[in-house]
């Protein structure tokens, strides 16, 4: 099924999820930050984005353990979660037009096909929770959940602090 912002965002306003997300986002990425301050001069860019990926699925499946409506799955090597059995979020960096780097790869058009049933996980809802950098890659400056079918943007939800940013009108 085509992922729904109306019923994404209610899971994500249920237990703080949307909060819980973006705090571990934030988390992580100072953490990697401090850790690898050598960063900005990694040759190959997805080297970093790699080690902010394994601690952000490490930080994610430790809120999982408080939320039994958070499983993680792994598959094909990654992992995902599946939220409330009904939504499959993977973790991804996004530019600022909220696409991720590994597009289009087989995979990612397959996630973005959601007449496929994909991992063996029918009828989820698949989104990305994504966190964006600025120009320099020094600090996040968006996280959030995004959606799409076949290549196409359809929707993005802000994620805060607070759980769920405001709507614009």
């Amino acid at each position: 099924p085509l992922p729904l912002f109306d019923y994404v965002k209610q899971v994500m306003l249920e237990r703080g999820r949307g909060g819980l997300l973006y705090g571990a986002s934030a988390r992580v990425w100072s953490s990697c930050c401090t850790k690898y301050p050598e960063r900005l001069s990694f040759r190959r860019k997805s080297t970093f984005r790699n080690l902010v990926w394994e601690a952000a699925i490490r930080e994610i499946s430790a809120i999982s353990g408080s939320d039994p409506d958070i499983n993680v799955v792994s598959h094909r090597d990654t992992v995902s979660f599946i939220i409330e059995d009904s939504i499959l979020v993977r973790f991804k960096h996004a530019d600022l037009e909220l696409a991720t780097a590994n597009y289009p790869t087989p995979e990612a058009l397959e996630f973005d096909n959601h007449e496929v049933d994909l991992y063996g996980f029918g009828g989820l809802q698949r989104v990305e929770l994504v966190y964006v950098l600025n120009e320099y890659e020094t600090e996040i400056v968006w996280t959030g959940i995004t959606a799409r079918r076949n290549g196409e943007f359809l929707w993005k939800l802000e994620l805060t602090s607070e759980g769920v940013a405001a709507e614009l009108p």
